[in-house]
């Protein structure tokens, strides 16, 4: 991206809406089979903790937004944030419903204790959410290994640890 959009771009990113066709209601048509939303597609928030702790903010912004309505949500559901260590176009906040696709809720996912984290800035800067966190080696679209962060509240719907 050029130098001269991105003061439009990041003003943009913080007005960052939800999609107006979700359904939150409850009906029968009302699920979510590991419905996920990114903020950075284009990958921006590679090019300094500046730009990615931005696209943070406005991933947790709009997690904030998804969890408002969820509250209010009548089926079970799971609901979380992910964050890749190395790359902002994987960040994406998760909703999970049972579904007509598969039956693959809830989705129970398995963490990795005692690893090496790369960016400690990062690190900390999760650290400062009201989420609880856990850690898991994960591989990419790419085809890259690394660590991606899981941030979920217990008191927000079924959890997502084993």
């Amino acid at each position: 991206m050029k130098k001269r959009g991105l003061r439009r771009y990041f003003r943009k990113l913080k007005q960052q809406k939800l999609p107006e066709d979700l359904d939150f209601s409850g009906s029968e048509q009302s699920w979510f089979d590991l419905y996920h939303l990114h903020i950075d597609d284009l990958g921006v928030g590679n090019s300094s903790w500046k730009a990615r702790k931005q696209h943070l903010d406005a991933l947790f912004e709009l997690a904030k937004c998804v969890r408002e309505k969820l509250i209010a949500y009548p089926k079970n559901y799971q609901f979380w944030i992910e964050v890749d260590e190395s790359d902002s176009r994987e960040d994406a906040i998760y909703i999970h419903t049972p579904n007509p696709n598969e039956d693959n809720f809830p989705i129970r996912l398995g963490f990795d204790e005692g690893l090496e984290v790369k960016n400690n800035q990062l690190l900390r800067h999760l650290e400062e959410k009201d989420y609880l966190m856990e850690k898991k080696i994960m591989t990419d679209a790419d085809g890259r290994v690394g660590i991606t962060y899981f941030l979920y509240k217990k008191e927000l719907g079924m959890g997502i640890e084993c």
